[in-house]
C-alpha cells in the first residue's frame, strides 16, 4: 500500500505542473464575455493574428480531430454567432481527450508565429487576447497530460491488486464492526432518554419566546394595521373609478406635453372631467392625476436629479416616466436635459448631436447594450436613418429582439432608452414625428422661473438662507423616499416571509426598527416643515426682485416678434442678472460697485430689495439695448413699463386695447371739421365708449377753443391738457394722444416712460465695445450688426491694440466672408481657439450655409477645450424677412451690438462731406468749382438716404412709398465714385459741365441702383436743383440755409454745417412739412402695433376675452354683413351679343366680386366650425383667426381681393361700398353717371375701356392712343349724366400737395392736411401726338399708400410751378387712402 501511495503522489505531482497552465486558461476564459465577444464578432476585417486566434479555436474545437478547410474570419465569426453557446463551449472543453492532430496542428500554424500570444494581440482586441491565452494553454496542458497518462496507467493497475488486499481486511473489520455496534446501542438508550428530558425543558422555553415575539409583532404593527385598512379601502374605491382616472391620466400623458400650463388645464378641466361626468363614465371626484402617475417619493427623487418643482416641470416628469413613446423636449432653457443628465448619469448616459461624425455607431452601441442614449439640440427634422429607432421598429428573431438601423439590424437591449432634445422654443414637427414621439413642453413658465430666480438671488445675498432651504428640500426629499422604502420593505418582508412569521426573528426586529426610524422621521419632519416655514419667510422679502427678473425675461424673449435677430439664452440673462446684482451699492461687499455709485455701507433689506429691482431691470434692458436696432428701442422700453404696470395690476385692459388698436367710430357727423379731421372725430367717438371718456366730444364742442390751442401745439405732450383732463394720470392722457394727436403720440409715451422708470430707458446706449467686451467669454462671441457706413473691423482692432491683440503679434486675424473664404474662416477660428487670440468673423450672412452648419455646430461648442484668451467676433447684416435668418443658437449665444450711423440730415451731411479730404481737394485743379460740387454732391447723398425714413414702399410692412418707392443701397462707394467722375470732367472741361455731371451721377453712379422710373426722376430731381451755376456762389438748399463759402477748408465747411444747419424738417429734402406728421403718425402706428405684437398670446384679443373669442365676435359680425353672390348669368342676359368695353369690366369686375365674397364665406364657415370643435383647427385658419382678432385682413382675402392698408373694419366697410357700385352698375349695365374708380379692382381695365371706345368712335389706332385728364369743379352730385367724351370718375386722392379749386392747379398744402379729395375728373383717351402736355405735372396714380409697384395710370394735373417742385415733395394720387 506504502508503494502504491508513493507513486500515486509522483502522478499528482506531475499533474500538479499541468494545474498553473489550466488556470491561465480558465483566466483567459473568465476575461471573456457576451459584450467582449459581440465587439469582436462585429470586426469587418481585422488584424491577420486575431483571425489567426479565431482559426486555432475552429482546429482545437474541431469533432473528432476533423479539421475544417475553412478557417477564415467568417467562419470564425460563424463560430461566435451564438456568443452565449460559445463561451459555454469553450468552458467545458473536453481537454483531455484533445485529438493529437488537432494540437500539433494549432502548434505548427499558429504557436509558432512568435506574434501568437495574449500580450500582443491584446492590443488588437481584449477579447481575442483571452481566446489566444486559452489556446496557448490548452496545448501546453495536453503535452503535459501525454506524459502523465501512462503513468496514470500503471497506478490503475497498482490500485487494483491493493483493492484484493483490502478485500480480505475488510472482513476481519466488519466483525469488529458488529461488536462495536451493540455498545452503541446501549449508548444509544442512554442519550435518548436524556435528549427526551432536555426537550421537554426547550419547548417551554420556546414556547414562552413565541410568546413574547407575537407581543412584539402585535404592537408593531397595531399602527401598520390603521394605515393598511385606510389603503385597503382605498384601492376599493379606486377600483371602482380606475376606469375614468386611466383614461384620463393616458390622455393626458399620450396629449398634452406639448402645451403650456393654462391650455393643459383648459383641456383637462373644462373639457375632458366635464365630457367624463357627462357621459357619467365612472372616476374620482376632485382626480388629482399627479397622485396616479408619480408618488411624492418619485416626484422627491425628480427634485433631487434637477427637476424644477414648479407645476409644469413636475407633470413633464410624470408624462415623461409613464409615456410609452420616447420623449421629445421642447427645452429652449435647457431645464428638461439638465434633469436627464442628472438622472441618467450612473447609467452612462451618452449624448450626440445629429451633426457629428459617425454618431450612428454610438446610436448603434447604446442599443445593443442597453445604455441610454440623449440626442440633443435637434432640429425641425429627424435624420431618416433614426426612423427605427425613434418609432421603436422592433422585430423578434427567437429570442433576440432587433432594430433595423440603417442597413443592418442591430440586437435590441431592452433597458435602452432614448431622449430627444431641441433648443427650439416653437418647432414645427412633422405629423409622424409627433406621432412617433411624445412631445413634452419644457419652455420655462413664468411663475417657474419665478421661483428659480428667487434661488439665484437669494443664493447671491442669503448664501446661508439658501443653502439652508436647498439643504432642507433635500433633506425633506430624502426623508420621503426613506420612509417609502422602508414601509415598502416592511410589506416585501411580510409578504414572503415563509413558514411560521413568530419565528422569523429577523423580520420582527426589521419591524421594530422601521417604527422607530418612521417615528424619528415623523418628528424630524415636522420640525423640518416648520424650518421651512421660516425659511420661507424669510426668503419672501427678496420675491420682488425674482419677480421683476421674470417678467423682464419673458419680455426678452418674446422679442424676436420685433426682428428674427432678437434671440437671447436663459445663460446669458441669468450672467446680466448677476451682475446687476454685483452692480448694486448697499450689499455685503461693493467689490463690482462702480465708484461713483458706491454707498459704503450696508443697507435696510427693503431698500436693497427696491435698489436690485432698479439695477437689475436696467442692467437687463441695458444689455439687450446694446444689441437693439434704433426703431425698437423705444418700443422696448414702453413694453416694459406696461408689463410692469399689469403686474402690479395698474393697467385697465380696456384702455390698454384701445391705445394699441385705435379703434374708430365711424359714421358719425364731425362738428367740427374746420380744425378736426373726420379720422380724429371717429377715434373721439370711440374713445368716449370708455366710461372715463364719456364727456369726451361734449367737452371738445363746449371748449373749442381751448382743444383747438392744445391741438394746434407744436409739442402737446409738454404742455398740460385743457381743463380737467390734466388731471388724469399720464397712461390716460396717452389714450386722449391716441385719438386727438397721433402724430405726437411716440413723444408722449417717450415721456411716459421717463415719468415711470426714468430717462435712462428713453435714451440711447451709444455703441462701446469695450464695455460690451467685458460680458463676453471665450464660449460667448460678440455679434455685431452691420450698418451702411458702419466700420466693424476698425473698432475689433482698436480694442485689440488697447489689450494687446494684433494681427502683427500674430494674436488677431480678420476674414471676410464670401468668395470661398470659410475654410480660411475655420482654420483661423481653431487656431485661436487652442492657441488663444482674436478672431473677426465678417459678413457671415454671405454664406448663410456654412454660418447655419459647420459656423453654428462650432460655437455651440466654444466652451470645449477653448483658451482663456479666444475672443470670436462676428459681424453680419440681418437678412431680410423673405431670406434666411442667422442660426438662432448662434445669435443666441452671443454678446449682440448694433452700431446704426447717425440720425438726420445733419449728421448725414456731415459724414457725406467728411469723405472728401482737403488732400482730395488739392489734388483738382479747379478747387472752388470742386468744393461746391463735393458740397453739393453731399447733401444729394444725405438727402437720397435720410430721405427714406419718410417711408419706403417695398419694405415688408412699409405704409408710405413717399420716401422713396424702392429701398437702394446708396453708399459711400457711390459718393465717392461721383467725386472722382467731377475731377476728370473739370479738368477736361473749360466750363463745368453740369448737364453731363447729372447725367453721370443720375444715370449711372446712382441711377445704376434706381430701378422704378419715378424714383429715377426723383433723383434728377435732386441733381436738377443742386447742381446748376448758382451753386459755385453760394446757393441756399433750404429755407436758413446755404452751402458754404468755396473758399472754406474741410475742417471749416464742417463748422460752417454745425453753426448754420437749422432745425431738422421735410423742407431739406423739398417735402412738404407735413411729410414729417406722416412719418411721426406711421411711427406712432408702428409703435401699438408692435407692442400689441409683443403682448402674450392669451390675452391678444380685446380686454378680458380670448383671441378665439374676439376672431368669434367678428366673424358672426362680418358674416351678418356679408353681401349675396352676383348672379352672373342674370347679368349676362342683360347685354347684347358683343358687349362694349365697359360692359366687359363690369362681367371682369363682379366675377372678381364673386370669388372673393365666396371664399369669404367658405372661409369663415369652416372656421365657425373650427372655433366650435367641429373640425380640426388647420394652420390657415388659425392664420384667419388671428387675423380677425388682431382687426387684420386674412392673407387669403387678401390674395383674391385688391391692394388695400386698410384695417378689417375699413376694409369690410369698404367692401361693401364696391359690392354697392357693383349692384348699381350691373342693374342695367349702363355706364354709370360717376365711376369710382377706387372701388374696381382691376382700374387700369376700365382706362382701358376708355381708350377703347373712344379709337373705336375715332377709328384710332389703340396703341398710339392715351389717357389725359381733367379735374372738374364739380363733386359726384353735380353730374346729371355720363361723359360722352370719356368717363367720369372719383375717389382719387391727393397727397404732398392740395387743389385749389377756384385757379384749377396744385398749390401748397394746407398745415396738418395730409391728404385732399379731388373733385370728379374726366378722363378721356387722345391720340399722344395731340396730347397737351404743358404746364401740366406728369401725376403718378397709385392703389395705396404703399406706391411700390402698384402705379395704375398717370395723370396730368395743372401746375403754376415747375415739375422737379412737385416731384420733390412727392406728389401723386391714391386710390385708396386709410381713414
Amino acid at each position: 500500500q506504502t508503494e502504491v501511495e508513493a507513486f500515486q503522489a509522483e502522478c499528482e505531482q506531475d499533474l500538479k505542473a499541468a494545474e498553473p497552465v489550466i488556470a491561465e486558461a480558465e483566466a483567459a476564459l473568465n476575461s471573456l464575455d457576451k459584450k467582449s465577444l459581440g465587439e469582436l464578432k462585429s470586426f469587418g476585417s481585422p488584424a491577420a493574428e486575431v483571425v489567426q486566434v479565431a482559426s486555432a479555436c475552429i482546429v482545437l474545437t474541431s469533432p473528432g480531430g476533423k479539421i475544417p478547410k475553412d478557417l477564415s474570419w467568417n467562419a470564425g465569426k460563424k463560430m461566435m454567432n451564438n456568443v452565449d453557446q460559445f463561451l459555454k463551449a469553450l468552458q467545458e472543453f473536453d481537454k483531455d481527450n484533445l485529438p493529437e492532430i488537432c494540437c500539433a496542428t494549432v502548434e505548427k500554424q499558429f504557436m509558432s508565429n512568435p506574434n501568437f500570444n495574449a500580450d500582443y494581440i491584446r492590443n488588437k482586441s481584449g477579447a481575442a487576447a483571452g481566446l489566444c491565452g486559452w489556446v496557448v494553454n490548452i496545448c501546453r496542458y495536453f503535452r503535459i497530460y501525454q506524459v502523465v497518462a501512462p503513468k496514470r496507467g500503471a497506478l490503475a493497475e497498482a490500485n487494483k491488486k491493493l483493492e484484493g488486499a483490502n478485500r480480505k481486511l475488510a472482513g476481519i473489520r466488519a466483525k469488529v464492526k458488529e461488536l462495536q455496534d451493540r455498545v452503541a446501542a446501549l449508548e444509544e438508550g442512554l442519550m435518548k432518554a436524556t435528549d427526551d428530558k432536555n426537550g421537554a425543558i426547550a419547548q417551554a422555553d420556546k414556547t414562552q419566546r413565541k410568546a413574547d415575539l407575537a407581543d412584539r409583532l402585535v404592537n408593531g404593527l397595531s399602527s401598520e394595521n390603521k394605515r393598511w385598512g385606510e389603503a385597503i379601502q382605498q384601492f376599493g374605491v379606486m377600483e371602482e373609478k380606475l376606469v375614468g382616472d386611466v383614461l384620463i391620466a393616458s390622455s393626458f400623458v399620450s396629449y398634452l406635453g406639448p402645451f403650456n400650463t393654462k391650455f393643459r388645464q383648459n383641456l383637462l378641466y373644462d373639457r375632458w372631467i366635464p365630457d367624463l361626468k357627462e357621459r357619467e363614465i365612472p372616476m374620482t371626484q376632485d382626480l388629482v392625476l399627479l397622485d396616479l402617475l408619480s408618488s411624492d417619493a418619485s416626484r422627491a427623487k425628480w427634485a433631487n436629479d434637477g427637476l424644477p418643482t414648479d407645476p409644469l416641470s413636475i407633470e413633464n416628469g410624470a408624462i415623461m416616466t409613464n409615456a410609452a413613446r420616447w420623449s421629445l423636449m421642447i427645452d429652449p432653457q435647457l431645464q428638461g436635459i439638465s434633469w436627464i443628465l442628472t438622472r441618467e448619469e450612473a447609467n452612462g448616459l451618452k449624448i450626440i448631436q445629429l451633426s457629428q461624425p459617425k454618431y450612428i455607431d454610438i446610436v448603434e452601441r447604446c442599443i445593443e447594450n442597453g445604455i441610454p442614449l440623449l440626442i440633443e439640440n435637434i432640429q425641425d427634422d429627424i435624420d431618416a436613418v433614426l426612423d427605427p429607432v425613434v418609432s421603436r421598429s422592433l422585430t423578434r428573431r427567437g429570442r433576440s429582439l432587433l432594430m433595423k438601423l440603417g442597413d443592418k439590424e442591430v440586437e435590441y437591449d431592452e433597458n435602452f432608452r432614448l431622449y430627444l432634445q431641441t433648443k427650439l422654443s416653437n418647432p414645427h414637427y412633422k405629423p409622424e414625428i409627433a406621432a412617433q414621439t411624445t412631445l413634452v413642453n419644457f419652455c420655462v413658465t413664468e411663475k417657474g422661473l419665478e421661483d428659480q430666480l428667487l434661488a439665484l438671488v437669494v443664493g447671491k445675498e442669503r448664501p446661508d438662507l439658501q443653502d439652508q432651504a436647498a439643504g432642507l428640500v433635500r433633506q425633506l426629499s430624502a426623508f420621503t423616499i426613506q420612509l417609502k422604502d422602508l414601509e415598502d420593505n416592511l410589506l416585501f418582508r411580510l409578504a414572503n416571509s415563509q413558514g411560521d412569521i413568530l419565528e422569523d426573528i429577523e423580520l420582527i426586529e426589521n419591524l421594530e426598527d422601521t417604527k422607530k426610524t418612521a417615528t424619528e422621521i415623523a418628528a424630524k419632519v415636522i420640525i423640518a416643515k416648520q424650518t421651512e416655514i421660516d425659511i420661507n419667510l424669510a426668503r419672501e422679502i427678496y420675491r420682488p426682485v425674482a419677480s421683476r427678473g421674470s417678467l423682464v425675461y419673458f419680455l426678452i424673449d418674446n422679442l424676436n416678434v420685433l426682428d428674427r435677430v432678437y434671440q437671447y439664452s436663459m445663460a446669458n440673462y441669468v450672467y446680466i442678472l448677476r451682475k446687476g446684482m454685483d452692480h448694486t451699492p448697499g450689499g455685503p461687499s461693493e467689490e463690482h460697485v462702480p465708484k461713483d455709485k458706491r454707498l459704503g455701507k450696508k443697507l435696510d433689506v427693503k431698500e436693497r430689495v427696491k435698489l436690485l429691482i432698479e439695477n437689475t431691470t436696467f442692467m437687463s434692458f441695458a444689455y439687450v439695448s446694446s444689441g437693439l436696432f434704433e426703431r425698437d428701442k423705444i418700443i422696448v422700453a414702453s413694453q416694459l413699463v406696461m408689463a410692469i404696470l399689469k403686474q402690479k395690476g395698474e393697467l385697465n385692459a380696456v384702455e390698454f386695447a384701445y391705445l394699441l388698436r385705435g379703434p374708430k367710430t365711424l359714421g358719425v357727423d364731425n362738428p367740427l371739421p374746420d380744425w378736426i379731421s373726420d379720422t380724429v372725430w371717429a377715434s373721439v367717438q370711440s374713445l368716449k365708449d370708455i366710461e372715463v371718456y364719456s364727456a369726451l366730444p361734449d367737452d371738445i364742442i363746449g371748449s373749442a377753443k381751448r382743444w383747438r390751442e392744445w391741438m394746434e401745439l407744436e409739442r402737446p405732450e409738454s404742455e398740460p391738457m385743457p381743463g380737467d383732463w390734466k388731471k388724469l394720470p399720464y397712461f390716460q392722457q396717452l389714450l386722449l394722444f391716441r385719438a386727438l394727436r397721433p402724430d405726437r403720440l411716440t413723444n408722449a409715451v417717450t415721456e411716459f416712460v421717463k415719468n415711470q422708470i426714468g430717462l435712462p430707458y428713453t435714451l440711447s446706449i451709444p455703441f462701446n465695445l469695450a464695455t460690451s467686451f467685458v460680458d463676453c467669454s471665450p464660449g460667448t462671441p460678440v455679434f455685431i450688426f452691420l450698418s451702411p457706413g458702419v466700420d466693424v473691423a476698425g473698432a475689433v482692432e482698436k480694442l485689440g491694440t488697447q489689450l494687446g491683440f494684433t494681427s502683427e503679434n500674430g494674436r488677431y486675424a480678420s476674414v471676410s466672408l464670401g468668395q470661398g473664404q470659410e475654410p480660411v474662416a475655420m482654420n483661423w477660428l481653431t487656431h485661436f481657439h487652442k492657441n488663444g487670440g482674436w478672431v473677426l468673423l465678417q459678413n457671415i450672412h454671405l454664406t448663410i450655409d456654412w454660418t447655419s452648419g459647420p459656423l453654428n455646430e462650432r460655437v455651440d461648442k466654444l466652451t470645449d477645450g477653448a483658451h482663456l484668451e479666444f475672443r470670436l467676433f462676428l459681424s453680419a447684416e440681418p437678412p431680410p424677412i423673405l431670406e434666411r435668418g442667422l442660426p438662432i443658437s448662434l445669435l443666441k449665444n452671443s454678446v449682440k451690438l448694433t452700431n446704426e450711423p447717425p440720425q438726420g440730415m445733419h449728421a448725414n451731411l456731415k459724414r457725406a462731406f467728411a469723405n472728401f479730404t482737403d488732400e482730395m481737394v488739392d489734388s483738382c485743379a479747379k478747387q472752388a468749382e470742386f468744393k461746391s460740387i463735393i458740397f453739393a454732391l453731399a447733401y444729394f447723398h444725405a438727402a437720397l438716404l435720410e430721405r427714406k425714413k419718410f417711408g419706403v414702399g417695398n419694405i415688408p410692412g412699409s405704409t408710405s412709398g413717399i420716401g422713396w418707392n424702392m429701398n437702394y443701397p446708396f453708399n459711400t462707394g457711390d459718393l465717392l465714385c461721383c467725386g472722382q467722375c467731377a475731377v476728370n470732367y473739370l479738368e477736361n472741361n473749360n466750363k463745368v459741365p453740369w448737364d453731363d455731371l447729372k447725367y453721370i451721377f443720375g444715370e449711372i453712379m446712382y441711377g445704376g441702383h434706381i430701378v422704378e422710373d419715378w424714383d429715377r426722376r426723383l433723383a434728377f430731381a435732386y441733381l436738377d436743383r443742386y447742381l446748376v451755376e448758382e451753386l459755385l456762389e453760394s446757393m441756399e438748399f433750404f429755407p436758413k440755409f446755404s452751402s458754404p463759402p468755396n473758399t472754406l477748408t474741410q475742417k471749416q465747411s464742417l463748422e460752417f454745417i454745425d453753426e448754420t444747419f437749422p432745425a431738422e424738417t421735410p423742407l431739406a429734402f423739398g417735402l412738404h412739412p407735413n411729410a414729417e406728421i406722416g412719418f411721426r403718425l406711421r411711427e406712432a402706428e408702428n409703435l401699438c402695433l408692435q407692442i400689441l405684437q409683443l403682448q402674450p398670446r392669451d390675452s391678444g384679443g380685446e380686454a378680458g376675452m380670448s383671441v378665439e373669442e374676439t376672431a368669434k365676435m367678428t366673424l358672426d359680425d362680418i358674416v351678418e354683413k356679408l353681401p349675396d353672390l352676383f348672379d352672373m348669368e342674370d347679368i349676362r342676359s342683360k347685354i347684347d351679343e358683343v358687349p362694349t368695353p365697359y360692359q366687359m369690366v363690369a362681367i371682369q369686375e363682379t366675377e372678381r366680386m364673386n370669388t372673393l365674397v365666396a371664399e369669404m364665406k367658405r372661409s369663415l364657415f369652416e372656421l365657425d366650425l373650427g372655433l366650435k370643435g367641429d373640425l380640426t383647427m388647420s394652420e390657415p385658419m388659425e392664420k384667419i383667426m388671428n387675423a380677425l382678432a388682431n382687426d387684420g385682413v386674412p392673407a387669403g382675402w387678401e390674395k383674391l381681393a385688391y391692394p388695400s392698408l386698410r384695417p378689417l373694419g375699413s376694409w369690410m366697410a369698404n367692401l361693401l361700398q364696391r359690392v354697392g357700385q357693383l349692384n348699381d352698375w350691373s342693374a342695367d349695365m349702363a355706364l354709370l353717371k360717376v365711376t369710382w374708380l377706387s372701388g374696381l379692382f382691376n382700374p387700369q381695365s376700365f382706362l382701358t375701356a376708355v381708350m377703347q371706345t373712344t379709337a373705336r368712335r375715332n377709328d384710332w389706332p389703340l396703341d398710339k392712343t392715351m389717357i389725359l385728364t381733367e379735374v372738374t369743379k364739380k363733386q359726384v352730385d353735380q353730374i346729371e349724366a355720363p361723359s360722352r367724351d370719356g368717363a367720369f370718375v372719383w375717389g382719387l386722392t391727393l397727397e404732398g400737395a392740395r387743389w385749389d379749386e377756384k385757379a384749377g392747379v396744385l398749390d401748397e398744402s394746407k398745415p396738418k392736411e395730409l391728404f385732399v379729395s379731388l373733385p370728379v375728373i374726366l378722363i378721356r383717351a387722345v391720340t399722344a401726338d395731340k396730347a397737351e402736355l404743358k404746364d401740366a405735372y406728369r401725376t403718378p396714380v397709385y392703389k395705396t399708400e404703399r406706391r411700390f409697384r402698384e402705379e395704375v395710370f398717370t395723370a396730368q394735373l395743372k401746375s403754376k410751378h415747375g415739375e422737379n417742385k412737385w416731384t420733390l415733395a412727392g406728389v401723386c394720387l391714391f386710390l385708396d387712402v386709410v381713414g
